[in-house]
């Protein structure tokens, strides 16, 4: 089945399009960023197999009650989580008003007069400052020209989300890995503020690196009977995503005093 483009906007000097192909639909930026991959209709299915890998978390079983997506896009996370765990409250905050406009209009977000989620239009960076919620799992999925902005992994930002997390809660960073990314300098920051211990994942198709914190110590992996039972829960393949994981341990380089 041929794919068609059904919207199309110039906005920010970015170039939005909006695409069909069968019971896909897809929100592109600058015609090579795949921002947002739904099915039309099976919100409890994702897939974009990044947006998967974002969710490896869910493989350790830990509470889940609130969620926040910094960076909504088309909001698929979201209407996944509505699906999957209807008793799941989260909020999306998302900088442009267009994007979130598109998530509303064209991929599903779910209603908040109908489901525990609210879609914010503003500066993630304001709202972890304010808000009053504590979070079981936090998700940034934000770029800027293409890469993981500089703020993103700064020590100030990272010790904000900290403090929203609930005890037993869980950051997950979709880092952008090309030629202006400094990954080291990235990961160290990272562990000067959650600690030592961190869990690395990647996509094989795709360059991201996802980097997984706890707000206290990482879980234990879990064994291949949870990982069956909590992969058959969410539909997810966690035993390929398991193999997947490098876990990070020690001091963090130039860090000496830290454990």
């Amino acid at each position: 089945m041929l794919a068609r483009c059904i919207y199309r906007e110039e906005h920010d000097d970015t170039h939005v399009e909006i695409w069909e192909e069968g019971d896909r639909r897809s929100l592109w930026f600058d015609d090579v960023i795949l921002q947002t991959e739904i099915y039309l209709h099976d919100a409890a299915v994702l897939p974009n197999p990044v947006n998967r890998f974002m969710l490896a978390h869910l493989m350790f079983g830990l509470p889940l009650r609130r969620v926040l997506l910094a960076g909504c896009g088309g909001g698929a996370i979201a209407r996944w989580f509505h699906a999957r765990a209807p008793e799941i409250r989260g909020e999306a905050v998302e900088l442009s008003p267009v994007v979130a406009r598109l998530a509303r209009e064209y991929f599903d977000f779910p209603d908040p007069s109908t489901s525990g989620w609210s879609l914010r239009v503003e500066d993630v960076r304001e709202y972890v400052v304010h808000s009053e919620f504590r979070y079981d799992f936090v998700l940034l999925d934000l770029e800027e020209a293409q890469s993981t902005p500089d703020w993103l992994t700064g020590n100030e930002f990272l010790d904000r989300c900290r403090r929203r997390l609930s005890p037993q809660g869980v950051l997950t960073l979709n880092l952008i890995v090309n030629e202006t990314t400094d990954t080291g300098v990235a990961l160290q920051q990272v562990r000067e503020v959650f600690g030592p211990d961190i869990l690395l994942l990647t996509e094989p198709d795709h360059d991201n690196l996802l980097v997984m914190v706890f707000r206290g110590m990482p879980p234990e992996s879990p064994d291949d009977a949870q990982l069956a039972r909590r992969g058959q829960r969410w539909g997810m393949d966690f035993r390929r995503m398991a193999a997947r994981i490098t876990r990070l341990s020690g001091d963090p380089p130039g860090d000496p005093g830290m454990g």
